[in-house]
């Protein structure tokens, strides 16, 4: 009987299956030893995102025809990602309106020290260009993706004379694409060392006193999720599970590593060579996406630690405050983009928004790890959701890809 080889899906799948029974199953000292492996993949991935992003953007945008494909292709972005970003922000009401997470948790946790929340200002200079080879080291995205559309606009407009840095800009991008799918090949080394070391690390009398708040977050997300799919099947015509078949590289990536932007190689893989994407599209809005696209850390879960803190505080909300909650939630779910510690810094923002104590939020800072593997998870699904609605409507998805079955 011949051995036939599983698919990559398969592959990372099988991983995180044998990772989670691994991690349960040895001594610290094991997961330990296999620490220096998974950060080894996480480097690799990091050392492609930067050089990645700046010449997938410049690329993109070079191939456009003119400014009006460009307002337009960035308008159906941000009307998908605050679209979804409110829808998630109402699911993260109704779920935590429901449940309850705050009923019945112990209110005697150490305090944690919690981050500053940055001024309006303050983030907003942040994400404009400056030193750009400092921003690279600091691994500051937004500045070089504005400072790339800005290269590439520039480009595009320069005529016959630049015709040769455009076929550059080309053929690296072509150079970086492959690096990155070498890289790729090694995620399932990676999603099995970094879910070991979950559940080695967290067992389940450790987790019990919060149940009712991560049972609220990931419900939150798995209805997220379910939206996504009505949105692809409504828009796109597009059968949700398919999709999913096709993705789940990039989500358990996404589980696993707790980073949108340490994903961004398997997402922009996945969308243009798994969903059938074109490269301009996949080029603007995935990169955007890894740090503007917060669904679960910035939208759904500000929401759910408010609703917590009230009800672990007894304090009463009106209906004014609750939609207050929701629309500042969905705004600092993009407005927040490139800060580091984005769902800590979006809650802040939110529990200051109605005047709650930051108490609540140092309570569950404990179990952040649990909670942000679902949370990025979902990021990562918005972000290619929304590649896919933006190609849907501008009829450029090679359909045929992502009805392939599993390689």
């Amino acid at each position: 009987m011949k051995f036939t080889k599983p698919g990559f899906g398969i592959q990372c799948l099988l991983a995180l299956i044998l990772g989670a029974i691994f991690g349960k199953c040895v001594p610290i000292s094991w997961m330990q030893a296999l620490h220096p492996l998974g950060q080894a993949y996480l480097q690799l991935l990091q050392m492609i995102i930067i050089p990645l992003i700046f010449v997938l953007v410049v690329n993109s945008f070079t191939q456009l025809e003119s400014m009006a494909h460009i307002r337009r292709l960035g308008s159906r972005t941000l009307f998908w990602f605050l679209l979804t970003a409110l829808i998630a922000s109402f699911i993260g009401f109704g779920c935590s309106y429901w449940l309850d997470p705050g009923q019945g948790f112990p209110a005697d946790q150490a305090p944690i020290t919690l981050k500053h929340v940055p001024t309006f200002a303050q983030v907003l200079l942040d994400m404009l260009p400056n030193n750009l080879f400092d921003q690279m080291a600091r691994g500051k995205v937004i500045p070089i993706i504005l400072f790339g559309i800005v290269f590439a606009v520039a480009l595009a407009l320069g005529g016959d004379e630049v015709q040769p840095v455009r076929q550059f800009f080309a053929g690296l991008a072509s150079v970086f694409m492959k690096i990155t799918r070498w890289i790729i090949r090694l995620s399932p080394i990676g999603i099995f060392v970094f879910i070991g070391e979950v559940t080695n690390k967290y067992g389940f009398s450790n987790l019990l006193p919060f149940a009712r708040f991560i049972l609220t977050v990931y419900l939150a997300c798995a209805l997220q999720l379910l939206v996504y799919g009505f949105l692809l099947l409504a828009v796109c015509r597009i059968n949700p599970l398919r999709f999913l078949q096709r993705v789940w590289p990039a989500l358990l990536t996404a589980f696993t590593t707790s980073s949108s932007l340490a994903t961004l190689p398997v997402t922009v893989e996945t969308l243009s060579k798994r969903v059938g994407i074109s490269e301009q599209i996949v080029s603007f809005v995935a990169p955007l996406g890894a740090n503007a696209k917060m669904d679960g850390c910035g939208a759904t879960y500000p929401v759910i630690v408010c609703l917590f803190t009230a009800s672990l505080f007894h304090i009463s909300l009106g209906w004014h405050q609750y939609l207050l909650i929701i629309l500042t939630a969905t705004v600092a779910s993009i407005g927040t983009a490139g800060v580091p510690g984005t769902a800590t810094v979006t809650a802040m923002v939110v529990l200051s928004s109605v005047g709650l104590p930051f108490a609540g939020l140092a309570m569950v800072l404990g179990i952040d790890k649990v909670i942000d593997m679902v949370r990025t998870l979902v990021n990562v699904a918005g972000t290619m959701v929304t590649a896919t609605l933006v190609a849907g409507r501008a009829a450029t998805q090679d359909l045929s890809v992502i009805n392939k079955s599993e390689t």
